[in-house]
Formats: C-alpha cells, sequence, structure tokens
C-alpha cells in the first residue's frame, strides 16, 4: 500500500473510533452525581411498610423521588433529627421516648444522585419481637444532604414503632 492510501486509511479509522467513543463518553458525563445538595422542595418523600424485612426485624423504606423533571440533586448519608408525632395538630403525643441512631455510625457513604427515574432510600429498622410502644401518624426528618431541611411525612395507617430504640440506614439508590 502506498503512503497516500495508508493515510486515508488512518483517518477512517480515527473517524470510525470518535464516532464509536464519543457517544459513550456523553453517557458516562451525564451519569455523574450532582454537587447540588437535595433540598426538600426537590424531592417527594414519603415511607411505607418493607415487605421483605429480616427475620426478627420491622423495616419501613424512607423513598426519596425527584420532584421535577429538572431534578438533579445529592443525598448523603443517615437522616438526622428523626422523630416521630401523632395527632393532626401533631401536638396530642410524641414519640420522645423512641432513641433514634443511625444503623452504621461509623459508615463513610457514597453520595446518591436523584433525579427523574433515579430515586434513592433509606430504612427505619425495629425488631420484630418488642413490644408496641408507639402508634405514629407521621416521621419528621432532615433529608440527608448538607444542611438538610426538615420535612414531614405521613407514616402508614396502623402501623406502629416496636420498643424504645428504631436504626435509621444510610440513603441508598433505589
Amino acid at each position: 500500500m502506498n503512503t497516500k492510501h495508508k493515510s486515508v486509511a488512518g483517518l477512517g479509522v480515527a473517524a470510525l473510533f470518535a464516532v464509536a467513543v464519543l457517544p459513550l463518553a456523553t453517557g458516562a458525563a451525564s451519569a455523574n452525581p450532582s454537587d447540588q445538595p437535595c433540598d426538600v422542595s426537590d424531592l417527594v418523600v414519603s415511607v411505607t411498610k418493607d415487605p421483605y424485612s429480616s427475620a426478627g426485624q420491622e423495616a419501613f423504606v424512607l423513598h426519596y423521588n425527584a420532584a421535577g423533571p429538572d431534578t438533579n440533586c445529592k443525598l448523603q448519608g443517615v437522616p438526622t433529627g428523626v422523630t416521630f408525632t401523632k395527632g393532626s395538630g401533631h401536638g396530642e403525643g410524641d414519640g420522645s421516648g423512641i432513641t433514634v441512631v443511625p444503623d452504621n455510625p461509623n459508615s463513610d457513604p457514597a453520595p446518591v444522585n436523584v433525579q427523574p427515574g433515579k430515586d434513592a432510600e433509606s430504612r427505619i429498622l425495629m425488631s420484630s419481637q418488642e413490644p408496641v410502644s408507639f402508634q405514629p401518624d407521621v416521621v419528621n426528618l432532615n433529608i440527608p444532604a448538607e444542611n438538610g431541611h426538615t420535612t414531614t411525612v405521613t407514616w402508614p395507617d396502623d402501623e406502629p414503632l416496636r420498643g424504645s430504640e428504631v436504626e435509621v440506614t444510610d440513603v441508598s439508590q433505589s
């Protein structure tokens, strides 16, 4: 092959390589977590009973869903300031006798990106062997983000807390 044909062939291979790699590079860039911490207005937070709890344990899943089509923010760590209250005015009773602790206090969790179709979750864990200790209507918590603000979430109907201590897990991807 002469030099002219080698140069043209080299350009063709380089062009094909660029066309094949460009979509991969673009896809990887959009998958990176946001540097922007989530705010309460970025999220729809809800709680449901986890039907797949391990033996001897009850769990409730805190769901963190994107509030809008342009939401792209990060959560990291464990929800803090978790309290339970009862009554529509939230003054009829409280679960102040319930101690809330992190499930893994020495963890160093990675940030979790939240955007439409890419949700996050954490869990509230308790022993299923303990007696019923409180029947909350809502759970109050600071979302697991830098300067996470407090939100109030409706607790599942007729689902009591058990014992005097619950654990809360780090946020993870759903």
